[in-house]
């Protein structure tokens, strides 16, 4: 079995892994719910005629404007969609495919198999089709299908292009998923093993856990050695016994929003969630698991938060600083800045039951002597007048609804003592929110489970202008962007 991906870099392949492991089902989703909405169709030829903007094209397909903006931004950032800034949308020729019934036919039969892609393990350890829907379905000759066996040549480079990432990007993702849940990507980690060997040691059938071996071959991450499995070279160092741990924790989050990106339509047209955030349940159990996984990679992103720290250093002192962290999630960028200098004083808000993740994890930094936690909503709470030098919102925008965020800015600001600066780290997307596209797949990811959304800097400066911080910046840093506010008091650091 040979691989059969192109040759990749050691940094180009994790970064491959991580989209396959994270934002694949993202894709496919905003690439298969565009043709369960019938966005096409409404869609005019590139020069034709006027392009159609968010709102008409919202209209006509009977969706909510952010919903349609969610799914079409993704497809504008890979150049399926051409955006023509302050006009609107159209279909660039090279995209003609996207109207013709077959392809059509063919993305509704994917979308048709999301939800039942999930019970790929129980077709591993059966080595049978499933029971689905009072029928049955042979996930196992759908996978040989796709990866398998010879395919019929796409009309276009641009159509095999988009029936890859439509149909097979989320079908790749599944397969990890079940790598990991049947513990395969644990049993290759000391080396290559016979089929038999790895049947047994995962409760799987030995040919239908060669398929699931071969679809991992041709993502490049299984090779063949006689009768024995392993990973190939670049899987070996980039999923040791260290990382392999690390990697698989981002599989149980994917997994949180299989469903609801199977009824990506249904939350445009009617704002249906199938995993709502905005329900107080729902969210605690989401936010209590997100919290516990962002503590398994505390370290890396304590690096990131320490990037921040001395970004904010360059532009004040942080001597005495009192520092609030909004939505700390597990503390890591609030312990940044208590690491940062000794007279640095933190306080740490979120959830009752979030704060329970934060303690242990201060605790270990020996920072609680400088640290106050403070259990509350960030949308109903009093943060009072001039109180903190520096505020952080560490990924918090995207899960707040944006009808709040102007109340919220407003009273951050009034807490800002003079020379304070409101920092503000996540995705930043483009000024034509076009991209970055792992952005635009976070910002659907948000939309689908009903919470906020991500923002450009003009978006941003929209929100903080009115609110007296009229002075703005992002900073790129390493994993994600950074932005930083105050009220013009404060020097922006040398180039």
């Amino acid at each position: 079995m040979a691989e059969s991906t192109p040759a990749l870099s050691q940094t180009a392949f994790v970064q491959q892994l991580n989209f396959w492991a994270r934002d694949a089902s993202n894709e496919s989703a905003a690439l298969l719910g565009a043709f369960a909405l019938g966005m096409f169709a409404h869609l005019p030829d590139e020069g034709s005629s006027t392009p159609v903007s968010l709102e008409e094209l919202a209209q006509r397909i009977g969706g909510t404007v952010r919903g349609t903006r969610s799914v079409i931004e993704p497809l504008v950032g890979l150049g399926f969609v051409r955006l023509e800034e302050g006009r609107g949308y159209s279909l660039p020729a090279s995209s003609d495919f996207l109207r013709h019934e077959g392809f059509s036919a063919r993305m509704r039969e994917a979308l048709d198999g999301w939800l039942v892609s999930a019970k790929l393990p129980e077709a591993l350890r059966t080595g049978a089709p499933v029971e689905w829907r009072g029928g049955s379905r042979d996930l196992l000759g759908w996978y040989r299908q796709e990866f398998l066996a010879p395919r019929a040549p796409a009309p276009s480079p641009t159509a095999a292009d988009y029936e890859d990432r439509a149909v097979r990007n989320f079908l790749r993702t599944q397969a990890l998923v079940t790598s990991g849940t049947v513990g395969l990507l644990e049993a290759m980690v000391s080396g290559p093993r016979p089929l038999s060997e790895l049947a047994k040691a995962t409760g799987t059938q030995p040919e239908a856990l060669r398929v699931l071996l071969g679809v991992l071959a041709s993502m490049g991450l299984v090779r063949q050695e006689g009768d024995a499995f392993g990973f190939s070279e670049l899987a070996g160092r980039s999923l040791d016994a260290t990382s392999l741990p690390y990697f698989q924790r981002a599989l149980p989050a994917t997994m949180d929003y299989w469903e609801a990106f199977a009824h990506l339509d249904e939350a445009v047209t009617q704002r249906g969630f199938r995993l709502d955030l905005r329900d107080p349940e729902t969210a605690k159990r989401i936010y209590q698991q997100n919290a516990s996984r962002i503590t398994g990679i505390f370290v890396s992103h304590l690096k990131l938060g320490r990037k921040a720290a001395e970004l904010v250093a360059s532009m004040r002192p942080l001597k005495d600083a009192r520092v609030l962290d909004v939505g700390t999630g597990s503390g890591v960028w609030g312990a940044a800045f208590g690491l940062a200098d000794p007279s640095v004083h933190v306080t740490y808000l979120d959830s009752e039951h979030v704060l329970e993740q934060v303690k242990p994890n201060i605790a270990k930094l020996k920072l609680e002597g400088r640290a106050r936690y403070w259990a509350g909503d960030c949308l109903s709470v009093d943060y009072g007048e001039s109180q903190y030098d520096v505020i952080l919102l560490p990924q918090v925008i995207p899960a707040l609804p944006p009808e709040e965020l102007p109340r919220l800015f407003g009273q951050l600001a009034r807490a800002l003592r003079p020379q304070g600066l409101l920092l503000v780290s996540g995705y930043l997307l483009t000024d034509r929110r076009d991209g970055p596209l792992d952005a635009l797949y976070f910002a659907l990811r948000r939309y689908v489970s009903n919470e906020g959304d991500v923002l450009s800097m003009p978006d941003f400066r929209r929100l903080l202008e009115p609110v007296g911080l009229t002075s703005s910046r992002g900073f790129e840093m390493p994993i994600q962007q950074v932005v930083v506010a105050s009220r013009g008091d404060v020097p922006w650091p040398a180039p």
